[in-house]
């Protein structure tokens, strides 16, 4: 090989090694880059499986993409396959309020984003809890179209719980109050009995109250007064209360003279024992309960109030109206001594 040859030999070699070179540095920086991004996913993937508050991707046709294990947990199921398989329709499945997924997706589609977004659920069991939903609207860039919405969900049950407890305590207080200081403003008995079923009606939001009282006589009780609430179309309950007459354990009435204690009907119009069932129908009428007044020993009166819904009985609502109830006694007994001694005196 002379010296031409080998010059053009060694340039080669040179520009070989160079490329080999170049090549080794991007398979090197490929692979670094692929490692990174192995990290990365790994990093979010432990984020996602671990994460104690729950995520979740799903279609605008309300299907669920993905769910992490968290989430999972919080609506009953095993794992997020499970989640996956049975919600296919979450409108109709997931929430209890008709009509609270379309609100969720008309926020998030006119904001793009959708904050705190608070809505009653069914656990797998049918259970009920209270979720806070933060969720943002995910679209194909060249085209705008919804790809899927992706959010994070918390169980706040606890927290909606103590809120209804702190409300409903400020309620009876309210309660109280308004009792009292209705009886303290009054002139006469008659006038009390009305202002009294008026006045729990208003501060409890309850629809429809009455005051019985019971007819020595006959041994029936009779309806003394009645109140609704303006935009409650009650007139034929109202009109079958009016002239109802009640013996001992019939209808609600009924049932607290026997009973000498508080009661309540999640709803009047499935009960076995309200007569006046057809007309609370009629009306709206479904949830209800009444409470004696309780004068020297013997049961001297009922009260008994209505709502168009359905509620759970409250014991501790129910112990503070029987507390009233001897309030509203020992008012009747000052103002019939009063009487008597105004009597006593003109006769004098």
């Amino acid at each position: 090989m002379n010296r031409a040859q080998l010059r053009l030999f060694a340039n080669e070699l040179g520009r070989r090694c160079k490329s080999e070179k170049i090549m080794e540095g991007e398979i090197m920086g490929s692979e670094s880059a692929l490692e990174a991004v192995r990290q990365a996913e790994q990093k979010y993937r432990s984020i996602f499986e671990h994460c104690v508050i729950g995520i979740f991707q799903t279609t605008p046709e309300g299907q669920y993409l993905s769910a992490n294990p968290a989430l999972a947990r919080m609506y009953g199921y095993d794992s997020p396959e499970e989640l996956i398989g049975a919600l296919t329709d979450i409108s109709r499945q997931l929430y209890v309020k008709a009509g609270r997924r379309a609100e969720f997706l008309k926020l998030v589609r006119e904001h793009r984003k959708v904050i705190d977004f608070e809505s009653q659920i069914y656990r797998r069991d049918k259970s009920v809890i209270w979720i806070l939903e933060s969720a943002r609207l995910v679209q194909d860039e060249a085209s705008g179209e919804v790809l899927y919405y992706e959010g994070m969900v918390q169980d706040i049950t606890q927290r909606k719980l103590a809120e209804e407890e702190r409300d409903q305590a400020n309620a009876r207080l309210a309660l109280q109050y308004a009792v009292t200081r209705t009886l303290a403003e009054v002139r006469h008995l008659g006038e009390a009995s009305g202002k009294v079923v008026q006045s729990i009606c208003e501060t409890m939001s309850w629809d429809v109250g009455g005051l019985w009282y019971v007819d020595a006589d006959a041994n029936v009780l009779r309806c003394a007064d009645v109140w609704y609430a303006a935009g409650v179309n009650a007139h034929a309950f109202v009109d079958a209360t009016k002239r109802a007459a009640f013996a001992s354990g019939m209808g609600l009435p009924g049932r607290v003279w026997s009973s000498r204690k508080a009661f309540w009907i999640p709803d009047v119009v499935v009960d076995d024992n309200f007569p006046r069932a057809a007309e609370a129908a009629e009306g709206g009428l479904h949830g209800a309960f009444a409470f004696p007044i309780i004068l020297r020993g013997e049961v001297t009166g009922v009260m008994e109030f209505f709502s168009r819904g359905i509620h759970a009985p409250d014991d501790d609502l129910l112990s503070m109206l029987t507390a009233l109830g001897t309030q509203i006694a020992k008012f009747i007994e000052r103002e019939r001594m009063a009487e008597q001694l105004a009597q006593y005196t003109e006769n004098c």
